[in-house]
């Protein structure tokens, strides 16, 4: 079996980079057959890469340069040629990294593969709704007309990726999401099978015995430490986060708020603007601090480990939050929104309702001060990542692959 994928790899900056470089790293220290990982093109970064004798990193697109993106089926062909793959896996092809606005010319590689009788795998990592459509265009002040439009072309791309992939799966939060039923009615996709790909967690799982020395490394002992970081952008929330914990602020002089992440696009650089003027008007500095730029690997795993609980105030989560499952991996708590995606995590996490502050701080009184729920929700954390780890994904996919090359799946239609 020769196994080849489609995806961004580290250190490319989008979420599904990190999904993939991590799942395939996996699934390469268990099996031998040759694997090609066709990522995107980035400065700095060598060409080819082989992390183990069978397992190599191209970088092929140009999913970041103005127009090369558009031209990605034409680099792909290429090198799929020479490396003659059994089975393509697409991870998040639905993007304008491969052209478009939605990934669009990538449609004429799947035929071009369909035509070979090579099997494709999709692995979906957001699933837009359309409220989704509707505040993404408020805040881009995009028209009602433009709205509908960009509506109607995502349907339509919907439908001729369905049709030319062998297999779909979506990335999915927890074990019994309500999110692909809703995707599928809203862009009558209900003809079609949505496999569910839960996204999983890594085994680390730290003791509460270890906290106190976390806090210490970095010079936080004695403090409670409530966290929240990703792409800082409007939909984040951050803003009824830092409202929420202002009034605890005044009753625990020990609470500290840290809300960490790289402003995305312009506006983003717009929303740290309004987050850093509220923290002046908040004015308690020492207690709530906002670091923006770019988060390092060490100084995440530092801040996850001397955390007491991660919250995720999103607005807006069409994809699986990859800070909720960090956490949980941390068997950290976590308070999220019930919105999106996080609502298949209900029975992990503490779900409050969105743009609602004194609901965020409920239920941060209730973990950080009422008694035992904090090793609750640690050992709630503890139990789902056991059984949600990156090896599972990994021999899940293995498996999906085996069936894949032996007919097992001919069409992602549900009548077949």
């Amino acid at each position: 079996m020769r196994i080849a994928i489609v995806g961004g790899m580290p250190p490319n900056k989008e979420g599904e980079a990190h999904y993939a470089g991590r799942v395939y790293h996996t699934l390469a220290a268990q099996i031998t057959a040759p694997i090609l990982a066709c990522a995107h093109w980035q400065p700095d970064v060598s060409t080819i890469e082989s992390p183990m004798p069978h397992y190599t990193i191209r970088r092929v697109t140009y999913g970041y340069h103005r127009w090369k993106r558009h031209l990605a089926p034409l680099y792909l062909m290429r090198v799929l040629k020479t490396f003659c793959p059994d089975i393509v896996h697409f991870q998040a092809p639905h993007k304008g990294l491969y052209g478009g606005i939605y990934g669009e010319p990538l449609l004429y590689l799947f035929r071009w593969l369909q035509r070979r009788q090579i099997p494709t795998l999709v692995t979906l990592h957001s699933l837009w709704l359309h409220e989704d459509f509707t505040e993404m265009a408020a805040e881009r002040n995009c028209s009602p007309r433009m709205r509908t439009l960009l509506e109607r072309l995502y349907q339509h791309y919907l439908h001729q990726l369905f049709r030319v992939a062998t297999q779909i799966n979506a990335l999915v939060s927890g074990d019994s999401n309500p999110l692909i039923h809703e995707f599928q009615r809203a862009w009558r996709l209900e003809s079609f099978v949505i496999r569910a790909e839960t996204h999983p967690c890594e085994s680390i799982n730290p003791s509460a015995v270890a906290l106190p020395n976390a806090k210490c490394a970095i010079g936080l002992e004695g403090k409670r430490l409530v966290f929240a970081f990703g792409f800082v952008r409007p939909d984040k929330g951050f803003h009824y986060l830092m409202e929420a914990v202002a009034p605890m602020i005044d009753q625990d002089p020990n609470l500290l708020l840290l809300i960490a992440g790289n402003p995305r696009g312009a506006q983003g650089e717009q929303y740290a603007l309004q987050l850093q003027a509220l923290h002046a008007q908040l004015g308690k500095p020492s207690q709530i601090r906002l670091e923006f730029g770019y988060l390092p690997d060490e100084q995440l795993h530092a801040f996850l480990h001397a955390c007491d609980v991660l919250v995720v105030p999103y607005t807006r989560v069409m994809g699986a939050s990859g800070p909720m499952h960090h956490a949980l991996s941390y068997g950290k708590p976590v308070i999220a929104t019930a919105v999106g995606q996080n609502r298949g995590l209900a029975d992990v996490c503490v779900l409050v309702p969105p743009r609602d502050s004194e609901a965020l701080r409920n239920a941060l009184r209730f973990i950080l001060y009422e008694p035992d729920c904090w090793e609750l929700y640690h050992q709630k954390a503890v139990q789902y990542t056991a059984t949600h780890t990156w090896n599972h994904l990994a021999q899940r996919y293995y498996r999906d692959y085996e069936k894949l090359m032996e007919g097992g799946t001919s069409d992602a239609r549900a009548d077949d």
